[in-house]
């Protein structure tokens, strides 16, 4: 591309190593000059600057460098890996180099263009080791080229149209334009936020102005950013010249996808779609604190009444694409140390069985696992298991008014029971006297998220990758089921007794149901146990999981008031800000001291 850039007229600056145009001035888009001044000093210093770069992640403290820097955002690219290799692509609005990087390390001739030349800068420095890419600093408008390409993207592109795109229908003509850029049977990808997304009807603010109801009421200015529901969409792409066109489904948007669902998997009905929807509504940490409705529990419904592509959260859109595979979906596993990362494939055999297909997405993934307190393991494929997860039973009864603790309880003794024996070579239970008995180390990923309800009343384990070395305390075990609850429930309804006030209080309140008696301190050791866990997992600083918000507030009914004053008192941005700064103000002194150690020296305790 670097020659293509040439003949076109650009030239190099050789300091920034980016195309310029010596009188373009660039676009008035930007995160402003604290950010994009950080987000290029991280990358500058970083020695590892790979899409799934450990170094990189643990810069991610804020939105801004959580969308520049996490490994997340390119897996809204990785259906597409096939067709990247070798093709010539025109990248449309690189920003800071996130996906330009995964498509250059998939061995695409790359042609980055970003309107704004500082972040076209950030952008070659985050590729700067691969010379398959080239960044061009341009206006797409001013893009003046008579070469075809394979594939052109537009990942949160086409939104902005009205603002650098002239013309009566900015988007129609920004398509219009990208279609003539294209060979005959090139392909298009769009990622793009759905105007009639769920969760903007559940009271999201609009991601682009920061206001509740402005894009579902259709309250868009001709000035203003702008997004499109799936018909409207569609029909621009018809407009424009597009032939046929796959829409598909990232959750829990497509900023940072852990879960992609294609047009048939929404289709097949001996797939539940609507699963991986639910499951990853509060992985968005754009989603406000609190919402008009749990869209947990509304996911299942829409699924099953055939509206869920039409209330995505965000839309990916491919044209002219032609699948060898019926693949229903996609799920990721990209927050972890890159030998751990993964992508899960859900397609349909020719034998017309659902299976699931594993593939380990680092080279360093057969790296051998030696001294470590946890141990993975991934088979090569596995059989779909239909029927309902475990841990929604749990989310049904706290999202239910009028439930009680006892039944928090019982469900918790009922899951260890389930789990200890799916656990035991004889499928025999343990029984649990205390918090310190020990279950087998299998028992750590047998929580209820991977455990499925068969349609018999049976139960089958799923994605169980984890094992611990050691045994693990039954306490641990009940800590990791209550911590997944809250941490995947957006509104907790009212209860028969009095209401938690915390984190903290229902976790004692939840055990002290179940039979098992704790105290708070207790509590905070299996706290970080998980955290040195996780910290193992992850390869990151133990620090960053300590806090799991035990004096956090439950998300309630009789918070409805303070949902539309907190949303729009606060941006995201001040509120991650603001909760890692207390964060930083708690961390006690004697916690510097290796969790390892104080996750070994638990273990040990539990076993005598």
């Amino acid at each position: 591309m670097r020659e293509l850039a040439q003949k076109l007229g650009y030239k190099l600056d050789l300091v920034d190593n980016i195309w310029i145009n010596p009188n373009y001035k660039g676009i008035a888009y930007s995160d402003g000059d604290e950010v994009e001044k950080r987000i290029a000093s991280i990358i500058k210093q970083a020695l590892d600057v790979s899409v799934l770069s450990t170094e990189l992640r643990q810069y991610c403290t804020d939105w801004p460098s959580l969308y520049h820097l996490s490994s997340t955002r390119a897996n809204i690219m990785r259906p597409f890996k096939h067709i990247l290799n070798t093709s010539d692509v025109l990248e449309i609005g690189a920003g800071c180099g996130a996906i330009t990087r995964y498509i250059g390390e998939c061995g695409a001739n790359v042609l980055a263009l970003e309107g704004s030349p500082r972040r076209a800068t950030i952008a070659r420095s985050r590729t700067r080791d691969l010379e398959n890419v080239a960044v061009l600093t341009e206006k797409f408008d001013q893009f003046q080229c008579d070469h075809q390409f394979d594939v052109i993207t537009l990942i949160g592109v086409l939104e902005y149209a009205n603002l650098f795109t002239s013309g009566e229908n900015p988007p129609l003509e920004m398509l219009k334009r990208v279609r003539s850029l294209l060979k005959p049977e090139g392909k298009l990808i769009i990622a793009i936020e759905n105007q009639l997304g769920l969760k903007y009807f559940a009271g999201a603010p609009e991601d682009h102005l920061g206001q509740p109801m402005v894009g579902i009421e259709g309250r868009y200015r001709k000035d203003q950013p702008q997004t499109f529901g799936r018909k409207v969409l569609t029909d621009m792409l018809e407009q424009a010249g597009f032939g046929t066109s796959e829409f598909l489904a990232p959750f829990p948007d497509y900023k940072l996808p852990v879960s992609i669902v294609t047009e048939s998997g929404f289709a097949c009905e001996e797939f539940d779609a609507g699963a991986l929807a639910w499951q990853s509504v509060r992985r968005d940490p754009q989603l406000p604190s609190y919402l008009a409705f749990s869209p947990e529990l509304v996911w299942p419904i829409v699924a099953r009444n055939g509206i869920a592509l039409d209330l995505a959260n965000s839309f990916l859109v491919v044209t002219n694409n032609s699948q060898q595979e019926q693949i229903l979906a996609y799920h990721f596993s990209t927050e972890r140390s890159s030998e751990y990362c993964k992508e899960t494939r859900f397609l349909v055999t020719n034998t017309g069985l659902i299976e699931l297909q594993y593939h380990m997405l680092s080279p360093d993934s057969h790296r051998v696992q030696e001294n470590r307190l946890i141990k993975f393991s991934v088979p090569e494929k596995a059989e779909y298991v239909s029927g309902k997860l475990l841990s929604l039973e749990l989310i049904e009864i706290v999202t239910r008014d009028g439930w009680r603790f006892e039944e928090v309880g019982a469900f918790l003794r009922r899951s260890l029971h389930i789990s200890s024996s799916l656990a035991s070579s004889s499928n025999l239970p343990v029984p649990v006297a205390s918090i310190d008995t020990n279950l087998p180390g299998a028992c750590f990923d047998l929580v209820p998220q991977n455990i499925i309800i068969l349609h018999d009343g049976t139960y089958r384990a799923i994605d169980s990758e984890w094992q611990l070395s050691d045994d693990i305390p039954a306490g641990w075990l009940v800590f990791r089921i209550l911590l997944l609850l809250v941490q995947s429930v957006s509104r907790f309804g009212k209860t028969v007794e009095a209401f938690p006030a915390n984190r903290m209080m229902f976790f004692r309140e939840a055990f002290k149901s179940a039979g098992l008696e704790i105290s708070e301190n207790e509590i905070r050791g299996f706290g970080n146990m998980e955290a040195a866990i996780q910290a193992e997992i992850s390869q990151q600083p133990v620090e960053t999981f300590l806090n799991w918000w035990s004096d956090s507030p439950l998300p309630s009914h009789g918070l409805n008031q303070a949902i539309v004053e907190r949303n729009e008192a606060l941006s995201l941005n001040h509120r991650l800000f603001e909760e890692n700064k207390l964060l930083v103000a708690q961390r006690d002194e004697a916690l510097n001291a290796s969790l390892f150690e104080i996750a070994k020296r638990i273990l040990l305790r539990s076993k005598r």
